[in-house]
């Protein structure tokens, strides 16, 4: 099931705990093409059966394709180190991974109408959000046989949201009583108040597991997700071995914040653009080819 894309700012929706909060994945995208990506053009896991948002001229021109995934999301519910899928490196995958990390992309979700960043520290140590989040990374140059390629394999998915309180009016129940005069009725009104909460921010903390647990099933739960600042290169999921094994985890983490739901977008006004940089160049010369043929 796939959420119906609105406006931002329009249409604000309100969960109660425990709700269900639909991820919709989105295109891949790099700084070094012009060419983006379906989500599942790359081996990822996939849904048993796939869902796609019907697209508008504005997204076919943004090269977006929203489609459902196989991430399970509950209000206020935490999960650590829960198995997505997992996926034996075949030789096409392999080459697709290696292409994709060399190329620079990055993935693109959405939830709640939110597209999804990343934190983290710019040229003067200044924390800037980013939008997106690399596939993976590499440690060498391209084409060098030291080259390492590394597969961000688990995803941290924190969720920012505040709470609300709604009102709920019932009608529980009505007596009435008779005299010989006249009839009067009484009518007793209870009121209850259910905390709901809507989806202020939504960002991702990506990162590359070695799982040992080759045989996980989706849904089961691992203990070799962390602590995330003691994994070493040796602890990395390589994708530069045919026939490998890749386990996808994630977690989800939720953070209750007093920013209202009318700012929620401004993250995403003066977040760093450098991951959307427009090609002139290449715009040039696809018009110029354009014109001689």
């Amino acid at each position: 099931q796939v959420p119906k894309v609105s406006l931002p700012g329009v249409a604000p929706h309100s969960f109660a705990d425990g709700d269900d909060v639909f991820l919709s994945v989105n295109k891949l995208t790099s700084v070094k093409t012009q060419m983006p990506f379906d989500y599942y053009s790359l081996p990822f896991c996939k849904p048993k059966e796939l869902i796609v948002e019907g697209d508008n001229v504005g997204e076919a021109f943004a090269g977006d394709r929203i489609e459902n995934s196989v991430y399970q999301l509950e209000m206020k519910k935490t999960k650590d180190c829960e198995v997505v899928c997992t996926v034996e490196l075949k030789k096409d995958e392999h080459t697709a991974f290696v292409r994709a990390i060399d190329d620079e992309y990055r993935v693109h979700w959405l939830l709640d109408n939110l597209p999804v960043g990343i934190r983290s520290k710019g040229p003067t140590n200044e924390d800037i959000f980013e939008r997106g989040f690399p596939v993976g990374f590499h440690t060498g140059k391209k084409g060098v046989a030291t080259n390492k390629h590394y597969l961000n394999n688990h995803v941290r998915i924190i969720v920012q949201y505040n709470e609300d309180d709604v009102e709920d009016s019932n009608l529980i129940g009505t007596s009435t009583s008779t005299a010989t005069s006249s009839s009067t009725t009484t009518t007793t009104t209870t009121t209850s108040t259910e905390t709901t909460s809507k989806i202020i921010g939504f960002r991702a903390e990506p990162l590359s597991i070695k799982h040992s647990e080759k045989t996980a099933t989706a849904g089961s739960t691992l203990k070799s997700c962390g602590p995330f600042d003691t994994l070493e290169e040796s602890s990395f999921q390589s994708v530069d071995n045919i026939g490998d094994t890749i386990v996808f985890t994630y977690d989800v983490h939720w953070e209750l914040t007093d920013i209202p739901w009318t700012n929620r977008w401004d993250s995403y006004m003066t977040a760093d653009a450098s991951n959307e940089k427009v090609h002139w160049f290449s715009i040039t010369n696809s018009i110029m080819v354009v014109l001689f043929l």
